[in-house]
Order: structure tokens, then C-alpha cells, then sequence
């Protein structure tokens, strides 16, 4: 069945306007987690303190758990309840603490496969598993502390910088970690150096987030943006985020799932992107499964790698180890007849303008993975500069129709030492059409951006 891309559209920005519009609770109640024993001293550890406000507050009926500015907070693992707004105020910090081991390790749930956490991490600042009307507000900071979990080493890493993670399982792989949660929204904090991706929202229903910032460290490996795993019901505007890794993730990540999802009916609005080597935006990995109904509109990247990647690799076969998902360490690769092949349909790019240090649009299926189709993708209004022209490499029978171009750049310039041949590549699709498309190669130095 095919999908309407302006109706679904209409539909979901409606009912998520009215979403966004609905207060967090009926109580207006304040709990000041400094009446609860929090010390904004940047030494003291508030987890317990804060934790109780959070749990009191819940308890209350829900209402608004307060962070007052004017200081540091340190914390480890903090986990939020049913109807109860963290309010981090301007001026304010939460701040990761130093101790690895003290982030409470996730135990077993009913809501996802936890034995099956990506790079084997079961740690996270903040963990909210299967909660309803959760929130994180205000101008503050959550600030990940990843200088702690990193040494410098004369080898370089796989992003060409000297910095190395201390351990991937001792370390809070995902900043703001929420699984299972409805009714979920995030307003106008600042992510400041995770330690692994910035947020992580798994199996999410209703998600909203709203002038979100976030820094990562650029010599850290896998500094991710918003990363979305089989999400239904999401709108994302007026963000700006500095990542290392990919910045904005549209991903399946069926095995994590103790039932199959859909990711489905998402909204990217407004947004500035920056990625240091990586995607701005990433829709697919190894062994997903389905996506559809996207919008990306009125975007603008900085610098990225690709601006637009769909990539489905090959995983190593044993005994080598694969860390998304995770293989090795006693856990195999489902059977394919658990797994739901990949597929994205009815993707939309709209008003979107990036600077791409390597192929602008960028799509490969490994010759192990199973795809059912990628159609009904197109583009609008969009104006990439890159060192590269796009390139679909996909089989015969991988099902890549209907892709539109109308009104779009590709500025191509050829930069110093640059190996890629002046031609795109449409490998293997069906029903291509391009419509008011302009192509310019030129000769360019560098397409390097200069840094903060």
C-alpha cells in the first residue's frame, strides 16, 4: 500500500501541534530537588537527592521536578517517572559523574531485549524504560562529562583523531536514554559532550522535541545526534546539533525489540546540522527493518560526510565481534525468518542544503542483507555542494523505484587528491525522475568547514 506523503503529513503535524500544546500535568506543583539534599557544588553527588524529588513527585500525582540555576550538579543514573517534567533551569547543569561503575547497569525488562544493548553498554545518564508523560525542559545543561571516560593515544581512531573510549561497557553509551515511553518531550536543553550518543529514543511512541542543542567532543568516537529507533509519531524542530557521528539517525533496530515495530511518521523540521565525518542524516544500518512516512524539511548542514545515507552492511562473520547490533559474546544473529527485511518508503526531502565532504546522497546494500524496496523517495528545493555526485549501488532485485528529484543542485567540485570520477551513479533503480535538476563541476581546494 502506498501512502500519501502531503496527507500524512497534514495529519501528523496536527495532532502533534495539539500534543505539544497539552500540559505535562494537572498539578502545578514545584519539587526543588535542593529541598531534597542537592548540593549545586559540582562535587557533591545529588543522584539520591534527586531521584527522591523525582519519585516524590511522581507520587504527587506528577508535576514539575525543578533543577535551580546557578549551580553544578553532579549525578549518575537518574530515571524518570510517569508524569513528571524535569526542569533543568537556565544557568543550571546537570553534570555526569567521574565513576563509571557507579551508573546503574539496566536490568531485565519486558519492554526490549537488554542482553542485546548496543557495544555491549547497559549504561546511561538518564534511563527511563516504559514510562508515560515524561518531560526534560529548560535552558540547562546535561552535561555528559566524556573527558572522564577518554584517554589520548598516540594511535588514531577511526574518526582520525588520537582519543579513545577507557572501556565500552564502563561508560554511559547513550546520554538520554528513553525505551517503551509515550507521550515524551524534550524542550530546549543543551547535550553537552556525551560520552556516546546524545540521546536515544527506542520503540517511543508521540515523541516530541523542540530547540534542542547539542555538542558533542569531535575527537570522540560515536558522538551521536537524535538517534530514533522503530519510533511511531515524532516531530523534531528548531535544533541545532554539533556531532561527531551522524546527527539526525532514523533506524528500526528490530533486535533490541521484544516485538516488531514500524518506524513510522516522523517530522525533521528547521534544524542546523553539523557532522564532523558522518551522516547528517542516516536512515538504516545492518539487519533493520522497516521505515516509511518521513518529512525532512527546511535543513541546513554546516559539513557532514554524506548528507543522506541509507546503508545496510555486511556484518563479520565469527568469531569477529560487531558492536550495532551486537554480535559476539554469546549472541548470534536471529534467524532470518525472526527478521523483518529493510524497507523505506515514502521519505521526503524538502528545502535542504548541505556541504558533504563525500557523496551527497549515498545508497549501498550489502549483498548479505535483505531489503524488500526503497521507493517513493524524493527531493525538493535541495542544494548540495559536495566532493563527490550522489550514488545509488543496489542489486537488481532490490525494489529502488520512484525516486524524484525536482528543483535540486548538485555542486560537485572536485577538491585537491580527490580519487572519485565526475559521474553519479543510479545503479539498478526503476522509475527515476528528475525534473528542473542542475549539475556544476568545479575545481575546489578543500570543502573542509572551519572549526568552533
Amino acid at each position: 500500500m502506498k501512502h500519501n506523503g502531503n496527507f500524512v503529513t497534514a495529519v501528523l503535524l496536527l495532532a502533534l501541534a495539539s500534543f505539544a500544546q497539552t500540559p505535562l500535568s494537572a498539578s502545578s506543583r514545584d519539587f526543588d530537588v535542593c529541598d531534597y539534599g542537592a548540593k549545586g557544588d559540582g562535587a557533591a553527588d545529588c543522584t539520591a537527592a534527586i531521584q527522591t524529588a523525582i519519585e516524590a513527585c511522581a507520587a504527587a500525582g506528577g508535576g514539575r521536578v525543578v533543577v535551580p540555576s546557578g549551580g553544578v550538579y553532579k549525578t549518575y543514573t537518574l530515571k524518570l517517572r510517569n508524569d513528571v517534567e524535569l526542569h533543568i533551569a537556565r544557568g543550571a547543569t546537570l553534570k555526569g559523574g567521574e565513576d563509571p561503575l557507579r551508573y546503574e547497569e539496566f536490568g531485565p525488562t519486558d519492554v526490549w531485549n537488554v542482553e542485546r544493548s548496543i557495544r555491549f553498554n547497559k549504561r546511561a545518564m538518564f534511563y527511563t524504560c516504559g514510562a508515560t508523560n515524561v518531560a526534560i525542559t529548560g535552558a540547562g545543561t546535561i552535561d555528559g562529562n566524556a573527558e572522564a571516560f577518554h584517554h589520548k593515544s598516540e594511535k588514531r581512531n577511526w574518526t582520525g583523531y588520537n582519543w579513545w573510549r577507557n572501556s565500552d561497557t564502563n561508560i554511559t553509551g547513550r546520554c538520554v536514554f528513553f525505551v517503551g515511553c509515550r507521550d515524551v518531550r524534550m524542550d530546549d536543553v543543551l547535550i553537552y559532550h556525551p560520552s556516546g550518543w546524545s540521546t536515544f529514543f527506542l520503540d517511543c511512541e508521540r515523541v516530541g522535541i523542540r530547540g534542542v542543542r547539542i555538542e558533542t567532543r569531535r575527537e570522540f568516537p560515536n558522538g551521536d545526534g537524535l538517534h530514533f529507533g522503530a519510533c511511531r509519531d515524532v516531530t523534531v524542530s528548531d535544533c541545532i546539533i554539533d556531532s561527531m557521528d551522524d546527527s539526525l539517525i532514523v533506524r528500526n533496530h528490530q533486535e533490541l525489540l521484544k516485538k516488531h515495530r514500524v518506524c513510522e511518521r516522523m517530522v525533521f523540521q528547521n534544524c542546523v546540522l553539523r557532522s564532523e565525518k558522518c551522516a547528517a542524516v542516516r536512515i538504516g544500518y545492518t539487519c533493520d527493518g522497516p521505515v516509511r512516512d518521513i518529512l525532512f524539511d527546511n535543513i541546513v548542514v554546516e559539513q557532514c560526510g554524506n548528507a543522506v545515507l541509507l546503508e545496510l552492511r555486511d556484518i563479520p562473520k565469527p568469531p569477529a565481534e560487531w558492536m550495532d547490533p551486537p554480535r559476539g559474546r554469546g549472541l548470534a544473529v536471529p534467524p532470518p525468518e525472526s527478521r523483518v527485511p529493510f524497507s523505506a518508503e515514502n521519505i521526503r526531502f524538502s528545502n535542504f542544503r548541505a556541504n558533504c565532504l563525500r557523496d551527497p546522497i549515498f545508497l549501498f546494500i550489502a549483498e548479505t542483507e535483505r531489503i524488500s524496496f526503497a521507493r517513493d523517495i524524493s527531493f525538493r528545493g535541495c542544494d548540495f555542494r559536495s566532493a563527490a555526485p550522489p550514488r545509488i549501488l543496489c542489486r537488481p532485485g532490490d525494489g529502488i523505484s520512484n525516486w524524484r528529484f525536482s528543483d535540486v543542485t548538485f555542486d560537485v567540485l572536485k577538491t585537491k587528491g580527490s580519487p572519485r570520477a565526475k559521474a553519479a551513479c543510479f545503479e539498478n533503480m526503476r522509475d527515476v525522475s528528475f525534473d528542473n535538476v542542475r549539475w556544476n563541476f568545479s575545481e575546489e581546494p578543500s570543502l573542509e568547514c572551519s572549526s568552533r
